[in-house]
């Protein structure tokens, strides 16, 4: 602001004032006729000069100069022009204070390259002068990296940006050179960053969009694994182990071809997704989604029942730990990041809870493991149901204490009991064999209930806390799976019944997660990575629908578990008893005809009579 004013107010209809320069005489603005004349401006100062028109009136005659520049030092003389008199007054500008930044506007690049986001501080200002210089990806408002007091802030650093972001030498600085270095370009990293520059109290920013990201060679690596593993593995490998099924193959290279079916599209799936996190960086959902495919090929092998047995000890990994494994595994992945958040955190006390607590689920085993040395499958079976409620039981734990969730202690009631129930209420051999399943049933719902609960009580990331409600849920559907097969693995048990209907559910629910579920990974991961590098954000976490599309395959096996219980062991141990047979022989002999028989048919009758067998003392 040039300051020019009169005591006196001055009739707007007498009044004309001046601005020039005095070294050039230059017009800087004219007020006349009791109007501003912009029109007679040189044009150098053309809409940078303005009279504060409102003030005019009231003797303030001062100019607002904006965008100053080095051009506009020098001596400025505002002159006052009545009928009767005249007045003038100097104004002098010494030195001009300016910051200006700037750098390159829009971009393009590679997924997986290293680019530049130039930004230049104007020469004149000295590295001393410049307080703070901070990177925003402004879209998100993501602190990318900061510079503040001569120092690099790389703690203040995004947690997507870590050790991918930096300055350029301590030289380049000095020069004013405050451009950002970004390593190894994400498809996410797409947006609008802005460097923001602050020297006392003056400040300064430009802008950088990094616009379009081609996919890089691992993406198509991606693209071209997706395709294979599902053509391959699960088309044409799945076409021919069919073949084999109907033609009731039983040579090596049949058994070879249907395994081939089952490890080869998902393998080929789960290094897809190590892959895909390592490039994109998200290590927890990628370490589920890959775990959940690997994991899923034991689990297959021990669902064909049209597969033929294998021999020694593929056989027994098949037949006692798929379920075991399966739930070892996404339990670990899933929940590590809360686990290891806990050790950093957490007192002492809670870490040696932990680090003890699978020595408790060693000691509470013993008692399984010396039944399991009579009944070998029935064993196993009672190792894995009391594992996975045991864990079950541990994760709420864990969920309580790392998020002080102290008012919903309550939920972990019916885990403990549920613990109860199966250690010290031994499964029933007679009339209240239904009431015991019935009641662990029950137990298993009310503490799936609780832990969805408890995660949505947590106070978490609401993307992970999704994530992981959908993981408990799995988990859940896993424990019940484990244990109806340890109901149809009880000591009556005989070999399951492999007729043709029961081999042809297996077969659909086999067919369903070999191809189904293979398919829906491949198809969830490209269209993922399509939607990714046009738009340069997420959409979903990929958790979120893998997941629940394995909690469904998990529920058409169970399905055929309980169908296998309900037909088969249920039934089994109900003809078994005593009192039941006793109540049937009884309603045979009351609904038989009333009516004359001959001693050839009577002589039938006591045979038939004594051929059933009779309680003890009858």
């Amino acid at each position: 602001m040039l300051p020019c004013f009169v005591k006196t107010p001055i009739p707007l209809e007498e009044l004309e004032v001046e601005w020039k320069r005095i070294d050039s005489e230059t017009l800087v603005h004219l007020w006349q006729d009791g109007e501003s004349r912009p029109e007679s401006q040189n044009h150098h100062y053309y809409e940078r000069a303005n009279f504060f028109t409102e003030e005019i009136a009231h003797g303030n005659f001062s100019l607002l100069l904006t965008n100053v520049t080095r051009k506009d030092v020098g001596v400025y003389k505002c002159t006052v022009y009545t009928k009767l008199d005249s007045g003038e007054t100097l104004i002098e500008i010494k030195e001009i204070e300016r910051l200006i930044v700037s750098g390159a506007h829009i971009m393009s690049a590679y997924a997986g390259e290293d680019i530049t986001l130039n930004c230049s501080v104007d020469s004149h200002i000295t590295p001393e002068k410049i307080e703070e210089v901070s990177w925003k990806k402004t879209d998100e408002d993501i602190l990318v990296l900061l510079y503040q007091e001569g120092e690099i802030l790389t703690e203040s650093t995004g947690e997507r940006y870590v050790d991918r972001v930096e300055f350029f030498s301590d030289e380049e600085r000095k020069k004013g050179n405050f451009s950002l270095r970004l390593k190894d370009v994400r498809t996410e990293d797409k947006g609008l960053y802005m460097c923001l520059v602050f020297s006392g109290e003056l400040s300064a920013n430009t802008t950088v969009e990094v616009q379009q990201l081609g996919l890089s060679f691992l993406h198509i690596a991606i693209f071209i694994l997706c395709i294979l593993g599902f053509v391959i593995g699960s088309l044409i490998l799945g076409f021919l182990s069919y073949t084999s099924y109907k033609k009731e193959d039983d040579s090596r290279r049949a058994l070879g071809v249907q395994c081939a079916h089952v490890l080869i599209p998902n393998i080929t799936m789960s290094i897809v997704f190590i892959i895909w996190g390592v490039t994109e960086g998200f290590f927890t959902e990628a370490a589920t989604c890959s775990a959940l495919n690997f994991v899923r090929s034991l689990f297959l092998l021990w669902t064909a029942l049209h597969l033929k047995t294998f021999q020694d000890f593929p056989c027994r990994l098949i037949n006692h730990f798929p379920i075991l494994l399966q739930y070892t595994v996404i339990t670990g992945v899933a929940y590590s990041r809360i686990f290891v958040d806990i050790f950093d955190r957490g007192d002492i006390i809670y870490k040696v809870f932990l680090l003890l607590s699978p020595s408790f689920l060693l000691l509470a085993l013993i008692k399984e493991i010396g039944y399991c040395r009579k009944i070998l499958p029935a064993g196993y079976s009672a190792i894995e149901l009391y594992s996975t409620v045991y864990s079950n039981t541990l994760r709420m734990v864990v969920i309580t204490i790392r998020y002080g969730l102290h008012q919903t202690i309550f939920t972990l009631f019916f885990p403990i009991l549920q613990l109860f129930w199966i250690s010290f209420c031994n499964i029933p051999k007679r009339w209240n064999y239904l009431f015991w399943v019935s009641v662990m049933f029950i137990l298993e719902v009310l503490s799936t209930s609780g832990s969805i609960y408890l995660h949505y009580d947590a106070i978490i990331d609401m993307k992970e806390r999704d994530a992981l409600v959908c993981v408990t849920a799995f988990l859940h559907i896993l424990t019940l799976i484990t244990l109806f097969r340890h109901l149809n693995y009880l000591p009556a048990h005989q070999s399951e019944s492999r007729n043709t209907g029961t081999q042809r559910s297996h077969l659909v629910v086999f067919m369903f997660g070999t191809v189904g579920v293979v398919f829906l990974n491949a198809v969830v991961l490209s269209v993922e990575l399509i939607l990714k590098a046009r738009n340069g954000e997420r959409t979903v976490d990929l958790r979120l629908i893998l997941l629940p599309t394995e909690s469904v395959f998990a529920v058409c096996y169970l399905t055929l578990q309980i169908s296998a219980f309900f037909y088969g062991t249920f039934h089994r141990r109900l003809r078994e008893n005593r009192k039941f047979r006793r109540l049937r022989y009884i309603c045979n002999i009351k609904n038989k005809p009333d009516t004359d028989s001959s001693p050839q048919s009577n002589e039938h009758e006591l045979e038939n009579l004594a051929s059933v067998p009779h309680p003890s003392g009858s």
